[in-house]
């Protein structure tokens, strides 16, 4: 699967925003570094401070570069999510809000990670690395080993909230 096709077909879903206009020829898209532990990034290359100023008065944002991690390619669907998530940041939508998320899911649904080998080794770095290596609940003392990024609403055991 060729990037810029993906590229191309994913341009003009992107909502409408205050850089969208500019999307087509300011952006170019870049490999990450191979151990990198993103799936993707977005930078303008004009700045912070300039950026704020741009997006307040509706200006061109200069350059952008998107970078994608190279095991993408061995993943088309989350591929295609990961440049649609970066797209609709360079559109103007900084923050991590119900909006990107919304408008990435209606552009490009998200792959679950039994589906996808990458996620389930990032997921499995991630618990190694990780502080708590086992949940336990304060109402009926039952413990478990620690399986998800996430902790759990329920105990596994009781289902009193944890």
């Amino acid at each position: 699967m060729d990037v810029e096709d993906v590229l191309a077909e994913i341009l003009p879903q992107i909502p409408e925003n205050v850089f969208t206009k500019w999307l087509p020829s300011r952006i170019s898209l870049i490999w990450l570094e191979y151990d990198d532990d993103r799936l993707g990034m977005t930078r303008f290359e004009e700045g912070s401070v300039e950026l704020v100023r741009r997006r307040k008065l509706s200006l061109d944002p200069g350059k952008i570069t998107i970078g994608l991690h190279p095991r993408l390619k061995d993943e088309p669907v989350l591929l295609k999510h990961t440049l649609a998530h970066e797209l609709i940041h360079a559109s103007g939508v900084l923050n991590h809000s119900n909006e990107l998320h919304d408008a990435v899911e209606k552009i490009a649904p998200g792959v679950s990670i039994s589906d996808s080998p990458m996620l389930q080794e990032m997921r499995d770095e991630y618990l190694g690395s990780a502080r708590v290596k086992s949940w336990a609940c304060s109402y009926c003392g039952y413990e478990w080993k620690r399986s998800t990024v996430r902790k759990p609403m329920r105990c596994h055991k009781c289902a009193r909230p944890l």
